[in-house]
């Protein structure tokens, strides 16, 4: 049996990190196409939305809900089927059926067939994709590498898609802007095209052993894994609010920079290329701070950054400023959103995968992902309405109430005062 990173060897002191190998890196370079993909997708969506069809707040959160409305619907069932599949062939087929679908909607636009309901179709199809290739990506890494070495293995995963959520969406602000939404689809397609084919060449994995029970047994073990576990548990139940503040703010976030800042495409496609270069930057700094605060700390300081971060977006709303001085405002509270995100993401997984056994990964992944995106699917639409009805700033002053609410509760929760916890 190989020793694993961070055991002593005798006589020779503590051993040296083994590299993370080959096939790591090519899952890697796997993550950051998906993610430009998605980064291209994501703008040309809602520019389609906003732009193309006369759409505002609201149609935005729809727009939000349709997107992560299987999770909702299919995800403990998907992460339930895919624990005795393998993860690998689930990925290519999951990106395959991507391409086919952001290049079917796209075609169908340049046919001058675009209509709303087309569209959240669409997104409904690529979201079913994408929570596929999510249960199965996620738990996917822990096989990759050492559990001890999840941390900084997330934290490269986090590096290199950040990256790209902000290299897409800058891309595709300027490719909508030149050429128009349907071709930042075409390339997104394609991004997701050269994912499946980097896939094709990662080693085969092995199916898990098989389920005794059923589906439906499994599903309910998944669930009272998570919520019962005593550090999964106030965890999630924390994160689950932090999810539902989150997909309000991005979907306030969109008409405020379209349409009260006037900023365009473009416009959009910074604020977000600047919220995941932010990202990037907090990815950098997540094993500094978790090794000198510990990775529960880092969590809540990210949950307490969050209400500042997004009061400073929503003072863009408030204020009557010069051209382009709402746009600056935005882009310093996504940055420093961005950037207390990086930092906790890598300790999150970290701390999620290390309390979960190899045969449970994918059912824990699913679980925390329904519940999470259940928020987004509530929230979003909700979020739009509200937006619609008292104006962007002042709906997103109510989310920054409600993500402070969520940063005490984190604060006081058992997750906090678990010493074993906290010092990992």
């Amino acid at each position: 049996m190989s020793e694993g990173p961070g055991r002593m060897r005798p006589g020779r002191g503590r051993a040296a990190a083994p590299p993370m190998g080959g096939a790591f890196w090519r899952f890697w370079s796997v993550e950051v196409a998906t993610e430009t993909g998605i980064g291209l997708a994501v703008i040309a969506l809602q520019t389609m939305v906003v732009l193309d069809l006369g759409g505002g707040a609201t149609e935005v959160g729809w727009l939000s809900s349709a997107r992560w409305l299987p999770y909702v619907v299919l995800g403990l069932l998907v992460g339930a089927l895919v624990e005795g599949m393998r993860r690998r062939t689930v990925m290519i087929v999951s990106d395959l059926v991507r391409a086919a679908v952001l290049g079917g909607l796209a075609i169908v636009w340049l046919a001058g067939g675009g209509a709303l309901w087309v569209l959240l179709l669409a997104v409904v199809l690529l979201g079913t994709a994408s929570l596929v290739n999510d249960a199965a990506s996620q738990a996917f890494v822990p096989r990759l590498v050492d559990r001890d070495r999840l941390l900084p293995a997330h934290q490269r995963l986090d590096a290199g898609s950040n990256a790209a959520q902000s290299a897409g969406p800058a891309a595709s602000g300027a490719v909508i802007a030149w050429l128009g939404a349907p071709f930042s689809l075409l390339l997104a397609a394609g991004a997701h095209l050269v994912s499946a084919i980097v896939l094709w060449t990662l080693p085969t994995d092995h199916r898990s052993p098989r389920r005794s029970g059923g589906v439906g047994r499994s599903i309910v073990r998944g669930l009272r894994f998570v919520h019962r576990h005593p550090r999964l548990g106030p965890f999630a139940r924390w994160t689950h609010v932090w999810f539902l503040c989150n997909g309000a703010a991005m979907t306030l976030l969109v008409p405020l920079v379209l349409l009260e800042l006037d900023a365009g495409p473009a416009g959009l496609g910074l604020a977000l290329g600047v919220l995941g270069g932010a990202t990037l930057v907090g990815t950098a700094l997540a094993g500094v701070v978790a090794a000198r605060i510990g990775s529960v700390r880092t969590i809540v300081l990210e949950h307490a950054s969050m209400p500042i971060a997004w009061g400073i977006v929503a003072l863009a709303g408030f204020l009557e400023l010069p051209t382009g001085g709402g746009l600056v405002l935005v882009l310093a509270g996504l940055a420093l959103a961005g950037v207390v995100m990086g930092m906790s993401n890598p300790s999150e997984m970290a701390l999620r995968q290390r309390a979960t056994p190899d045969g449970m990964q994918a059912r824990m992944n699913a679980t925390m992902r329904t519940v999470n995106r259940a928020m987004i699917v509530v929230s979003a639409p909700l979020a739009g309405l509200l937006g619609d009805a008292i104006g962007l700033g002042p709906a997103l002053a109510i989310v920054c109430v409600g993500f402070a609410l969520g940063a005490v509760g984190l604060a006081l929760s058992p997750l906090v005062r678990d010493r074993r916890a906290r010092e990992r």
